[in-house]
């Protein structure tokens, strides 16, 4: 994916203004670079404005507990004593958390970072994140960072904290760095050359009383690696929407374990219709076989079971033989199974059809789950037309048949 970074410094006004610019590649190598307005600079899926040192404060705090939705207004009076101007001009964003129980907190000017923002979105240039430029130095263990131009300075003293360190010379140490140094000391103050810096103005700084190393490697911004964990100075009301891309990398093996899933899902599901389909074609068949094995290759089949089970009756009755769909055998059925259960009794009986309706009452429910278990169990076609349970007892409606 390749990526914009846009050097935004105190100096720049509008979309007119100009501005240091990097494009890198898919691979984190620089493709061109250049100085010029929003508008002339290239396309890129990703553009990142790297903020100027001098335009962000980044402060430790102790904070409160504060709620998450009231965070974004609560976090400018946690430095009003750090800010120059009115707390309603600055916009804070949080960092990560010390092990001290301090929140790292930076600082920008509200206004500047919304009409930079605006001024990219005119000319099409979508900022995904804003990143102090001291963030971006490297800092090794018990040592400070400073990036040096001969004359002028930022810092770094770890954990992602710096700022900027003002004029200074080859003898003489920047103000803010003096002042830093009173409130804590580092084992030594490791000296990097800023990129581009011609060799005749390089002079290492010579400043007494510090433990310096010199650096032989230049740091630029333009190719410094930028974490994830580093702080993104579009927070907020400020903050990029959420892109797919961004979020893919995450969603996609939730989304293809889901796939694989649906996809057995359904291989099982149809493999399983198939079966069951196949095999009650299988059955219909031999249904159909037997029938006409019975009763003539000729004879035209619709519905086999019933078929075969009203020319089973018909025989029957010629022969003078009853059926088990008569009136008979399923009410003497019927009433062997409900005389079993005392206190229930039958209140009416209606036939037709091969089905016997029955109103019946049953003393208890248990009575009534007895009832319907033996029916089932004696393969008898039961139909519950109506239940009234009143409690104590139950009243049904049946349709039995054979």
């Amino acid at each position: 994916m390749s990526q914009l970074r846009i050097y935004w410094t105190a100096e720049w006004q509008d979309a007119a203004s100009p501005c240091a610019w990097v494009l890198l590649d898919d691979r984190g190598a620089v493709r061109e670079s250049g100085t010029g307005n929003l508008a002339s600079m290239p396309r890129a899926d990703e553009s990142i404005a790297i903020v100027a040192a001098e335009q962000v404060l980044c402060v430790p705090v102790t904070l409160p507990k504060i709620k998450a939705r009231q965070l974004e207004t609560a976090l400018p009076f946690a430095l009003e004593e750090f800010l120059l101007g009115e707390v309603a001009d600055s916009h804070v964003v949080p960092g990560s958390k010390l092990s001290n129980g301090e929140t790292l907190l930076y600082s920008i000017n509200r206004e500047r970072l919304r009409r930079f923002i605006q001024a990219c979105e005119s000319v099409s240039i979508r900022l995904r994140r804003a990143i102090p430029e001291y963030v971006l130095l490297p800092v090794r263990e018990g040592e400070w960072s400073v990036a040096w131009d001969g004359q002028n300075g930022m810092l770094a003293t770890g954990h992602q904290t710096g700022g900027v360190l003002g004029r200074g010379s080859e003898q003489q140490p920047p103000a803010a760095l003096m002042l830093r140094l009173n409130s804590a000391t580092p084992t030594a103050l490791r000296i990097y050359f800023k990129a581009n810096i011609p060799a005749d103005s390089r002079a290492w700084p010579q400043w007494d009383g510090m433990t310096l190393i010199h650096d032989t490697q230049d740091w630029d911004w333009r190719s410094a690696a930028i974490a994830d964990e580093m702080p993104n100075l579009l927070w907020g009301k400020f903050a990029a929407p959420a892109r797919l891309q961004e979020w893919w990398p995450k969603l996609r093996p939730a989304l293809v374990l889901l796939l694989i899933v649906i996809v057995i899902e359904a291989l099982g599901t149809n493999l399983e219709w198939w079966s069951l389909a196949h095999e009650k074609r299988q059955i219909q068949h031999s249904m159909d076989s037997v029938y006409q094995e019975t009763f003539g290759a000729t004879a035209m089949v619709a519905d086999a079971p019933l078929q075969m089970r009203r020319s089973l009756a018909r025989a029957r009755h010629a022969a003078g033989v009853s059926d088990d769909g008569d009136f008979l055998p399923l009410l003497d059925r019927f009433a062997t199974e409900i005389l079993a259960l005392p206190g229930s009794k039958v209140n009416g009986v209606r036939y037709a059809d091969g089905q016997l309706d029955v109103d019946a009452h049953l003393a208890s429910r248990s009575a009534w789950d007895t009832l319907q278990r033996h029916l089932s169990e004696q393969g008898m076609r039961m139909q519950v037309i109506d239940v009234r349970d009143s409690g104590s007892a139950v009243d049904v409606h049946l349709r039995l048949g054979a």
